[in-house]
């Protein structure tokens, strides 16, 4: 746990807290966000075209839109790059909404506007406004604060090392109360990222936050700039600009306001459009005239509905930081640390002779270290895989088998030596050893030749001639079966139901539903727990976001270990929790409801008998029994009788989960629902025969 308070400084974590991730993780590429990253472009397009067409159909929205570029077009003839300095009337501190007549400003002018600064550190509660007379320009889409550092002595820029800004928009009418202008989102090209809850906010909030380690060093025309979208609004006459900012008010501040949106901040103003813009109409290519109707939208809200749209996809678009991730590294240490034999194990006493690395004397192949070479992992790895070390095929396989056959040829698969257990097939494990070291390590290889093995495609029938003398069916009569490991669990009844999503491999961790106040123990840092809202909730268990020891408790109940320590094979328990997993998890609701929908909309069953046929081919890969078709048509009928007199419930049920609902009857579907929940709870669905 570690907070740089200031008086338990460390130089290497200067301004990290517990949220941050810490030295030696770096940011590198993720080929899952990227595909990600561009199947939501092509989604902000699509929306933003289907915008366009609606108002290429209104008469009423093409007249606005004209009116806009032509407004638009003047602005930029005097303001080229998109931006108009807000020129500061009365610049003032204030504390509490009320000026400070104690305390001054000072106001720099220059070529791209004037500069505010405070010659001293302001209070908790105490901030610069700006008041500025922008009338003329209309609509406000962007705000841009820019920080004049170059105005500041040598000796005073160490301020804006780790300073924090806090922007905050509101028109002020000629009478009456002004109204806020909320920021949207923001981005800045110096800066250091914000955590909550562990994890990063992309791009910027409501405030500004610079790095520690400022570059003093950028080009003489680059200065440290944040720019954010904001709610357009527009200004009528005699209506003002303020402009408040809290923070580190001594780093001179200018502020500048642009009539063009976009759909991320980093695009305000981008040289494409002003270009659009500028040409006149009756020359522009099809793609400009899009290109000016879609910032017609963005930068006006035209239409609320397509801009809510495009905000919402841009989020998303945020929350993939550019198609960057963070990972785990080593770092090598430049010499290794000496290793001692410790006299009674005191790891203090330094008169114990080195230790250099080398293999245990007792395993086969052994190697060590000589005073001409010290040995690496490399060497260790080597060792591993080596001719000489029959050890890790044969541990490796025996892993294998259990995954398969669910008993290992040597059950005890964390411990091959003298205190684990004799195979029961010793000769079959040595030559599927042998069999996968001598095919490359292949392990596609094994898993087939496995599942292809009569031993493999057997029943899972017991056989009652070989109870008596092989209770626990290691020789293998027969198949084993087995409850599906718990992330199984959920995507076995996933993929019943027609949601499991099996995307493109990797990427970042999936948040499914979760009980609230669930990570409410969890602190340094506070924990929260935001389930995704689209189709990652679907993705495999494997993907399942995993909060140290406060695993999922779905995975919980399931008997996934804990991870505090290591666990080469899991229990087996079978618990009321279970049950009520199965019942009540909104994952396993949400896949009956999808179940339902899918019985219901197959064109090629008609009748009751014929889709509880299909649920159970679909679910329990079998026709039912006569007395299961009977129970549960009887059942189903009773359900429709439930929620024909308590529509409210039905609706209530099919609110679950997040998967679009299809158009069917809510009494019908509820009802159905209710029937797959019970096929989806028997134990055959989270059995493996």
């Amino acid at each position: 746990m570690y907070s740089d308070y200031g008086y338990t400084p460390e130089p290497e974590l200067r301004g990290f807290i517990n949220d941050h991730p810490f030295p030696p993780e770096i940011q590198v590429e993720s080929p899952w966000l990227v595909k990600r990253q561009a199947r939501l472009r092509e989604r902000l397009a699509g929306v933003l075209a289907e915008a366009v067409g609606r108002l290429a159909a209104d008469p009423q929205a093409v007249a606005a839109r004209n009116a806009w570029q032509a407004g638009v077009a003047a602005f930029l003839a005097s303001h080229p790059d998109g931006w108009l300095p807000a020129v500061p009337l009365e610049p003032r501190i204030v504390a509490g909404g009320e000026p400070r007549a104690d305390r001054s400003l000072t106001i720099e002018s220059g070529v791209e506007g004037n500069s505010v600064r405070s010659e001293k550190p302001l209070g908790r509660d105490e901030a610069i406004e700006i008041v500025a007379d922008m009338a003329d320009m209309g609509t406000i889409a962007a705000v841009r604060l820019s920080l004049d550092l170059d105005r500041l002595e040598p000796g005073q820029r160490a301020i804006a090392e780790g300073a924090k800004l806090r922007p905050e928009l509101a028109i002020r009418p000629a009478e009456g109360k002004p109204r806020p202008v909320k920021l949207q989102a923001g981005t800045a090209n110096v800066s250091r990222p914000l955590y909550r809850s562990g994890a990063e906010v992309p791009g910027l909030t409501d405030q500004w936050l610079l790095p520690f380690d400022l570059p003093f060093d950028l080009p003489a025309d680059v200065r440290p700039e944040a720019v954010w979208l904001v709610e357009p609004a527009t200004l009528a006459p005699g209506e003002r600009l303020v402009v408040t900012i809290r923070g580190e008010c001594r780093l001179p501040v200018r502020v500048a306001v642009s009539p063009l949106g976009a759909a991320e901040a980093a695009q305000v103003a981008a040289a494409a459009d002003l270009a659009a813009l500028v040409e006149p109409p009756s020359v522009r290519s099809p793609e400009q005239a899009a290109q000016v109707s879609e910032l017609f939208l963005l930068s006006t809200a035209h239409d609320p509905a397509a801009f809510e749209q495009t905000r919402a996809v841009a989020r998303e678009l945020e929350l993939l930081f550019g198609g960057r991730a963070w990972t785990l590294v080593t770092q090598a240490a430049p010499e290794p640390l000496p290793v001692r034999v410790l006299s009674r194990g005191n790891w203090q006493d330094e008169s114990g002779p080195v230790v250099l690395p080398a293999t245990p004397a007792f395993l086969p192949g052994r190697i060590e270290s000589t005073e001409s070479k010290r040995l690496t992992r490399l060497d260790l790895a080597n060792w591993l895989v080596s001719g000489s070390n029959p050890i890790t095929p044969r541990a490796v396989i025996n892993r294998l088998w259990a995954m398969f056959f669910g008993t290992a040829l040597s059950a005890a698969v964390d411990d091959l030596g003298s205190q684990g257990e004799l195979p029961t097939h010793p000769e079959l494990l040595d030559w599927l050893a042998c069999e996968f070291r001598d095919s490359g390590w292949d392990i596609k290889h094994m898993i087939r030749l496995i599942v292809a093995s009569k031993a493999y495609r057997q029943a899972s029938s017991l056989v009652p001639a070989a109870l008596a003398f092989d209770p626990a069916n290691r020789l293998l009569a027969s198949q084993n079966p087995r409850r599906l490991e718990a992330e199984f669990v959920r995507d076995n009844a996933l993929a019943i139901a027609g949601l499991l999503n099996l995307e493109d491999i990797g990427g970042p961790s999936v948040k499914p539903y979760q009980p609230a106040g669930y990570y409410a123990a969890i602190q340094f840092p506070n924990r929260d727990h935001a389930a995704d809202a689209d189709e990652r909730q679907w993705r495999r268990g494997v993907y399942t976001h995993w909060q140290r020891t406060f695993l999922h408790p779905m995975l919980a109940n399931f008997d996934a270990p804990a991870r505090d320590e290591c666990a080469a094979a899991r229990m087996v328990s079978n618990t009321p929790q279970q049950a009520l997993t199965l019942l009540n998890d909104p994952v396993f609701v949400e896949a009956a409801r999808a179940l339902a929908a899918r019985l219901l909309e197959d064109s090629t069953v008609a009748d009751d008998a014929a889709r509880i046929r299909l649920a159970c081919r679909l679910a329990l890969n079998r026709e039912p029994q006569n007395k299961e078709a009977e129970s549960l048509a009887s059942f189903l009928e009773g359900q429709r009788q439930a929620f024909a007199g308590t529509p409210a419930d039905a609706a209530k049920l099919l609110a679950v989960g997040l998967a679009p609902r299809p158009p069917l009857d809510p009494v019908e579907h509820a009802a159905w629902t209710q029937l797959a929940r019970v096929i989806l709870n028997t134990q055959e669905v989270i059995t493996r025969y």
